[in-house]
């Protein structure tokens, strides 16, 4: 199982474009002897007197806070987008009791057999009648 995770651990460093075989390093024929290299590699070295310094896998801190960073982001973005949906779902619910009120204001005359009237239809319909209110207001 410890040989599996290290195969796992080595072709990941691999794939990324910031290990050091990347930079103009050999690449080593097998993904073992890849993961020794950078162990053991200065490139790969901590400062000794880092405060974050994590040595599992030959890592220094900087790659586990950077994993946290990414977990928390995520977190994040989830309240982000859930807050911003619930104040979505307020608004619009704030919309359609204006328009349900103003449709309440509305004479009958505007209301097509029963069917409700479409948002756009509501704010033409307002406009009209009180811009007709206002013509029958002028020349009173």
């Amino acid at each position: 199982m410890a040989q599996m995770s290290l195969q796992s651990s080595s072709t990941d460093v691999q794939s990324k474009p910031w290990a050091p075989s990347h930079f103009g390093e050999e690449q080593a024929s097998s993904p073992e002897s890849s993961l020794d290299s950078m162990c053991s590699s200065p490139e790969m070295s901590c400062p000794s007197g880092s405060p974050d310094t994590d040595f599992s896998f030959g890592y220094c801190g900087r790659r586990m806070t950077n994993a946290t960073q990414r977990q928390s982001k995520s977190k994040m973005s989830t309240k982000r987008r859930m807050k911003a949906s619930e104040r979505e779902k307020l608004r619009m619910r704030s919309l359609a009791e204006a328009l349900h009120q103003l449709r309440d204001y509305l004479p009958p005359d505007y209301t097509k057999r029963g069917q409700p009237l479409t948002k756009i239809q509501t704010l033409k319909y307002t406009i009209e009648y009180i811009n007709k209110l206002s013509d029958i207001l002028s020349h009173a």
